[in-house]
Order: structure tokens, then sequence, then C-alpha cells
């Protein structure tokens, strides 16, 4: 006897299919279009776009330092807050872990002016440091990390305070350890979000033309070479996903609430 189709299931798997479809043609189309150069197939526009037109690979190269500077100082700086937000108890930590809720629930236009000025004061519009240093200090990278960390047994907290009280050796030889699929996801996140910085530059580099990202002046390429600038311009990102994805999808299996 045959089993009776799942319906809801079938209707399920119909959708994540049709969603993805719609997600992935637009990304097709635009490859097979790079290859389109007056109408001939051919690597032209790629030619047109990194020799002819040399100011792209600049771009490029500030997008790509911006994007691994912030990833890495975020990574650096959200690890061990999280790591203190969750498992070290110090006055008022509750009170400023809600703070960083409450901020991260903020949309960037809430906090551009408190943010421009102090980067005006330090002298830093219009420097790479302006465009780095509005992006580092993440607090959902704090709240991810914390998370994170929540789910870890404080049983193998007490195990490492048989050996150490030190509580750097604790969180280099039993937290990092666990966490290493969530600084994958956020690293990932972090590099994406900061590949595509547009607003920023508006706002705290406008003046400084050379040190602009690829996402700020992509627009600003000349016509005909558009599909290519696009193509190479979703590669770092598409690279990361797919290298990374066994990562990304174990800790969203593990990320849940933790109070």
């Amino acid at each position: 006897m045959k089993k009776p189709i799942d319906v809801k299931k079938a209707a399920l798997d119909a959708a994540v299919l049709l969603a993805g479809f719609v997600f992935a043609a637009p990304v097709a189309a635009t490859f097979a279009m790079s290859f389109v150069y007056g109408g001939k197939i051919g690597m032209t526009q790629y030619y047109e776009l990194m020799i002819t037109n040399y100011t792209f690979l600049r771009y490029f190269w500030n997008s790509l330092f911006y994007a691994c500077v912030i990833t890495v100082c975020t990574v650096a700086l959200s690890l061990p807050l999280g790591f203190i937000f969750s498992k070290v108890s110090i006055p008022g930590r509750d009170i400023i872990f809600f703070v960083f809720i409450i901020v991260m629930m903020l949309p960037f236009h809430s906090t551009l002016l408190p943010i421009y000025i102090q980067l005006d004061s330090f002298g830093l519009l219009n420097t790479r440091a302006a465009l780095v240093l509005s992006f580092v200090f993440a607090p959902y990278a704090v709240f991810l990390f914390r998370q994170f960390a929540k789910s870890i047994p404080d049983n193998f907290i007490d195990i490492a305070l048989m050996d150490t009280s030190s509580p750097l050796k604790i969180y280099v030889a039993v937290i990092i350890p666990h966490m290493r699929s969530a600084v994958a996801a956020l690293a990932v996140i972090t590099f994406c979000e900061s590949w595509n910085m547009v607003e920023q530059v508006i706002f705290f580099a406008a003046k400084n033309n050379p040190i602009h990202p690829l996402s700020a002046e992509i627009a600003n390429l000349p016509e005909g070479v558009g599909f290519s600038a696009a193509a190479v311009y979703m590669l770092p990102a598409l690279l990361l996903f797919f290298i990374f994805k066994e990562a990304i999808a174990s800790s969203m299996e593990r990320f849940r609430w933790h109070g």
C-alpha cells in the first residue's frame, strides 16, 4: 500500500523551492549577463572592469580591507563581553545587558548624530578609522555570543576552576572551543554587513572618495560593466557562505533564548 502524500510537507517543500528560485534567479542572471558585452559573449566586460577601469580594484580592495578589519575587531571585542555577561558575576551585569538589548533594537539613524559628533570631536571624519569604528562596537554581536555562552554547562567551568581560578584561562580553555560555530556565524554576518556598508560612507566619509568601499561606488562605474561588477561584488559573500555553511547551520540550531 502506498503511503498517503503529506500535503503539508509537499506544500512546504514547494514553497522552499520557489523561494530558492526567486532568490537564486537574479544571481544566476547577473553572472550570465556578465559574460555579454556589445551583444557578444566573452570576457570583455571583465577586461573593461579590471584593466580599463582600474578604479574598480581600488574600491574592491578598500571593501575587503574594511570587511576583514571590522570582522576581526568585532569578534575580538564581542566574544569576551559575551562571556562576561553570561558567566561572570559582576554588580549590575543584567542591567548593562538590558541596555545592550535596547541599543541593539535602535535603528542606525537614531545613533547617527552621537556617532558623528564623537568622530568629529576626535578628528576622524573622512578617514578609514571613521568607517571602521562606526561598525566594530556591535551590540548584536555581544548578544549572540552571550546567548551561546549561556548554553555552555556550568559544570564545565566548575571543572576548570579545579585547575585554575583565572577567568582568562577558563575563557581560553572552555568558552572559546565551544563557541567556534558562533564565531564562524558572526564572522560571516559581520563580513557581509560591513561589505555592504553605504550609509556610514555617506555620513562619515563623503569628502574622501579614494577611501570609499565598492558598495558606495558601484553605481558610479561606467556603463557596460555593471553586470561584471555586480558578479565580482557578490563573490566574497557567496564564497564565505559555501565555506562556512555547516558552521552557520550548526550555530542556528544551537541558538536559543537563555534568560
